[in-house]
């Protein structure tokens, strides 16, 4: 069971990069550009099909204007509110 809600707050942090790259109305090529990680890296990430190690994580958050932190929280509590996206004022 923990096993599985690991995976589940992998997915949803994978959803916030996604959710916050939209909102900010940024490609994933703009984002690619701006963490200097690859494209398709970010659109894998976006899927979940990518594990997002600590380094990346802070990239991609900066790409983002966001924190690390901010990102993880953001996900720990849409994990605890059965997957419902966080009002941005929430963080």
């Amino acid at each position: 069971m923990r096993e599985e809600k690991n995976e589940t707050l992998v997915l949803l942090l994978c959803e916030e990069v996604r959710d916050r790259r939209q909102k900010l109305n940024l490609s994933q090529s703009e984002v690619s550009r701006r963490s200097g990680l690859h494209r398709s890296y970010i659109g894998d990430l976006e899927r979940g099909a990518r594990n997002l190690s600590v380094k990346n994580l802070a990239r991609v958050a900066l790409a983002l204007n966001i924190s690390p932190s901010s990102l993880v929280k953001r996900a720990e509590k849409r994990l605890l509110n059965g997957n419902q996206p966080i009002p941005e004022e929430a963080t």
